[in-house]
C-alpha cells in the first residue's frame, strides 16, 4: 500500500461528502421530540403562539424562568409559518446547525485557505453529538451559530469595522439564547489570540468598546422581556419565593450562580467529566482532536506561537473547556458549542502534517475508529431488533465494503474512512433507531392516539408530567391536585390513588412507556424489555358529579 502526504480535497470530493451528510441528517427532522427537554422548550414556545404571548414563558402551568426567550421565539415563528408540530420544531434548529458549519468553514478559510476549510466543515457535520442533536433539539443549535458567526465577523472587524454590527448581532442573539455567559468562548478567544500574538493595542482599540455598547443594546429586548414578566410582578411566586428578579437570574444566577452553584437551580460535577465526555461526543475525530490539541500546547511554548495563523479556536476551545469543567452544571451536549472551534483546530493540524509516519498514524487511528463505528450500531439493531433492522444489516455490509477498499494511507483516505463512520451511525441513529425507540415514548405516543380518538378534547394529568404529551396533545393540558376533568392521563401512582378515592373509572387505553434517554442493556434485549417497562394510562372517570365538568 502505497503512502502519501498531502491530501485530496477537491471541489467535487468535498460537495460529494457534504451532500452525503446532510442527507444523513435530514430523517432527524421528522423523528419524535424527545423529553425532558425537547419537548419542555417545544411546549413553550407553542404555549406562546397558543397565547399569542411573545413577552411571557410557560410551562407547567405557570411562568417560566430559566432560559432566555430568543430560541422560543424563533421556533414559534417557525409555528406561525408551518403549523405546530416535529419538523416546525427541528427545522430552525436544523438551518442554525447547517448555518454553523458554513462560518466553520469560513473562520477557517480566512486563516488557513479553502481546503483547510473544506475539511473543517465535515468534521463538524459528522461529530457523534451533533448528530445527535438533531433529534434531540435543544438551544445549542442556535448558540453555535451565533457564537461561530460572532468570531467571524470580530475577525473581519479587524479590518471593516462595519463588520462590528453583525458581530454585535449574533453575540446578542448568542446572549439571548443562553446568557451572558456565551462572552467567555467569544471573548476568550480574541483575547488569548491577541495575547499569544503580542498585539497588545487590540485592547484599547475603539472598535471592540463599541462592539460590547452595540451588544448591550441589541440585548434589551431580553431583558425587557424579563422586566415585565418578573420584576414588574414582585407578588408572583418562582423558585418558592416572591420577588424575585428575573434580570437578576438573567445576568447572575443563571450563569455565575450555576457556576459557583449558589443559584436556586443547582447540580454536581465532575472536573474530569468533559474530557472523557469528548472522547465519545466528537466521534470519529476526537482522538485526532486530543493529538491536535497537544501539538497546539508545545506549539504555544515554541517560537512558533506567533507565526501561527490564529489562536481563537484553541483560546475559545480550550478556556470554554476548562469553565464548564469546573462548573457544577455538566451535560454532554453542552460541549456542543465547541464543536466548531474545534473543527477549526483539528482542520489546522491535519493539513500541516508533514511527515508520512504521522499521516499513516492518522490513518490507522481513523481505520479504526471507524470501523468500531459501523459495527456496534450494527450489533445494537441486532439486539434491538427494530422495524426493518435487516436492511440496517445490509447497509452495514455496504460501510464495511468502503472501509476495506479505502487502503491508500493518506489525509483524504483517513478523512473519507472517519466520514464513512460517521454516515453509518446517522443513518443508524435516524432512520432506525430513533423511530423505533420514541415508540416507548408513552406520553407522546398517547397523545398521538388521544388526538385521533378524542380530537379537541381536554385532558387532565393525574399524579403525572409530561412534556410530549403535552406537546402533542392537540388541546391543553390541566394540571390540578384535584380532579377536575372526566379525562384523565395518569400513571400507576395515579391509578393506585383513584382507587383508594374509590372513584369508578374506565380504561380508555394503556400504553408502554420508557424513559428513553436513559438507555440499558436489559431495554435493548427483546428478551427482558419487558421487564424495563412501565405503562401510562388514558382514563374516563365515571363519577356521576364529573359529567358536566369537561373543559370547552
Amino acid at each position: 500500500m502505497q503512502t502519501t502526504v498531502l491530501p485530496v480535497i477537491t471541489r467535487k470530493w468535498y460537495y460529494y461528502w457534504l451532500s452525503i451528510l446532510v442527507l444523513s441528517l435530514v430523517p432527524g427532522l421528522f423523528t419524535t421530540l424527545m423529553e425532558q427537554d425537547a419537548a419542555l422548550y417545544a411546549g413553550i414556545a407553542k404555549q406562546i403562539v397558543w397565547r399569542n404571548d411573545w413577552v411571557n414563558l410557560y410551562a407547567n402551568g405557570a411562568d417560566w424562568l430559566d432560559k432566555p426567550h430568543l430560541p422560543f421565539w424563533i421556533t414559534a415563528a417557525s409555528f406561525k409559518l408551518l403549523g405546530i408540530g416535529t419538523f416546525s420544531y427541528k427545522l430552525p434548529a436544523f438551518l442554525c446547525w447547517l448555518g454553523a458549519a458554513w462560518y466553520t468553514g469560513a473562520l477557517t478559510r480566512h486563516f488557513y485557505g479553502v481546503n483547510t476549510g473544506r475539511v473543517a466543515v465535515l468534521i463538524f457535520l459528522s461529530a457523534l453529538h451533533g448528530i445527535i442533536s438533531i433529534n434531540d433539539v435543544r438551544a445549542e443549535p442556535y448558540l453555535t451559530f451565533f457564537l461561530i458567526a460572532s468570531s467571524f465577523h470580530l475577525v473581519k472587524a479587524e479590518r471593516a469595522a462595519a463588520q462590528l454590527f453583525p458581530a454585535a448581532l449574533f453575540t446578542a442573539a448568542a446572549v439571548m439564547t443562553k446568557g451572558p455567559f456565551v462572552l467567555i468562548p467569544i471573548g476568550g478567544g480574541m483575547l488569548i489570540h491577541w495575547m499569544v500574538k503580542g498585539e497588545w493595542k487590540q485592547f484599547l482599540n475603539w472598535k471592540w468598546y463599541v462592539y460590547l455598547l452595540l451588544t448591550a443594546v441589541f440585548t434589551i429586548p431580553e431583558l425587557w422581556c424579563l422586566y415585565l414578566q418578573f420584576d414588574a410582578r414582585p407578588e408572583l411566586q418562582v423558585f418558592g419565593q416572591k420577588n424575585v428578579s428575573g434580570i437578576r437570574f438573567f445576568l447572575w444566577d443563571s450563569q455565575f450562580g450555576r457556576f459557583f452553584n449558589t443559584g436556586p437551580i443547582k447540580g454536581k460535577g465532575d472536573p474530569f467529566f468533559f474530557l472523557h465526555t469528548l472522547l465519545w461526543a466528537f466521534l470519529s475525530w476526537s482522538i485526532l482532536l486530543y493529538a491536535g490539541i497537544v501539538a497546539k500546547f508545545r506549539m504555544l511554548f515554541s517560537g512558533e506561537r506567533k507565526a501561527a495563523a490564529e489562536w481563537i479556536s484553541f483560546g475559545a476551545g480550550l478556556l470554554t473547556l476548562l469553565v464548564f469543567s469546573l462548573s457544577r452544571f455538566q451535560l454532554p451536549h453542552y460541549l456542543n458549542i465547541l464543536f466548531p472551534y474545534f473543527s477549526v483546530l483539528l482542520a489546522a493540524w491535519l493539513l500541516q502534517l508533514k511527515s508520512a509516519s504521522a499521516v499513516k498514524n492518522v490513518f490507522f487511528t481513523q481505520r479504526v475508529v471507524s470501523l468500531l463505528m459501523m459495527i456496534l450500531p450494527a450489533v445494537v439493531i441486532v439486539l434491538f431488533r427494530p422495524p426493518y433492522w435487516w436492511i440496517y444489516l445490509l447497509l452495514t455490509g455496504g460501510f464495511l465494503w468502503v472501509w476495506w477498499v479505502i487502503k491508500t494511507r493518506d489525509l483524504s483516505s483517513a478523512l473519507r474512512t472517519g466520514l464513512a463512520g460517521s454516515v453509518a451511525v446517522a443513518l443508524f441513529l435516524n432512520l432506525f433507531f430513533y423511530p423505533a425507540l420514541l415508540e416507548y415514548q408513552g406520553g407522546s405516543v398517547a397523545a398521538e392516539w388521544k388526538n385521533k380518538k378524542h380530537p379537541g378534547r381536554q385532558v387532565q394529568f393525574w399524579e403525572i408530567n409530561s412534556y410530549g404529551f403535552e406537546f402533542y396533545s392537540d388541546a391543553p393540558v390541566l394540571r390540578s391536585a384535584e380532579i377536575e376533568l372526566p379525562l384523565l392521563y395518569t400513571s400507576r401512582a395515579g391509578l393506585a390513588k383513584l382507587d383508594s378515592m374509590a372513584l369508578p373509572y374506565t380504561v380508555d387505553a394503556v400504553f408502554s412507556s420508557f424513559p428513553v434517554t436513559r438507555l440499558n442493556g436489559r431495554f435493548l434485549n427483546p428478551a427482558s424489555r419487558a421487564s424495563r417497562l412501565d405503562s401510562v394510562w388514558l382514563l374516563q372517570v365515571n363519577a356521576v358529579d364529573l359529567n358536566n365538568l369537561e373543559k370547552k
